[in-house]
């Protein structure tokens, strides 16, 4: 009732928690969801997940018009990934002030270290590993290192580099 699909080998963990049933949420086959992860989608949006994809412990996903994971992504605990996120007036505070929403991409073969923020137009290509506690927004190319806050590409990865 509360996916518009779920894909065939796909486990739950523990519990999942959406605000509203009857949500475009797609999770593809073979995929591990882990305890306390939160969707949340609006009228009009979605969240697709990819084959072979995991998602840890507390994670949060998050939106306005579409986040798109690709396929054998490992997300590891309380990652945060949103398409939109308040605007800001030094004047008048984030009360009234809207949201920037803007598509979040996540190719395949990607790694997501625990506490990442993901933020609205972000585009993180396939092969790329982004370390623990990175603040990320932008576009990235395929097969970096990608860390910091804000994160930016540390090194390019070639077969074996990561270990």
């Amino acid at each position: 009732m509360f996916y518009e699909r779920i894909g065939k080998g796909t486990l739950f963990t523990g519990r999942v928690r959406l605000p509203l049933p009857l949500r475009k949420i797609r999770i593809g086959e073979n995929c591990m969801i882990g305890h306390d992860v939160f969707f949340q989608t609006g009228r009009n949006s979605s969240i697709t997940i990819g084959d072979n994809s995991n998602l840890n412990t507390g994670c949060h996903l998050v939106a306005s018009e579409s986040i798109t994971i690709g396929d054998n992504v490992a997300i590891g605990e309380y990652v945060s990934i949103r398409d939109q996120e308040h605007r800001f007036s030094p004047a008048t505070g984030v009360r009234g002030q809207g949201f920037k929403i803007d598509p979040v991409s996540i190719g395949s073969n990607v790694w997501i270290g625990r506490g990442v923020y993901i933020g609205p137009g972000t585009t993180i290509e396939s092969g790329s590993i982004v370390g623990a506690n990175s603040v990320v927004r932008g576009k990235f190319p395929p097969n970096v290192l990608i860390a910091g806050a804000p994160a930016k590409v540390k090194k390019m990865l070639v077969d074996g580099s990561a270990q």
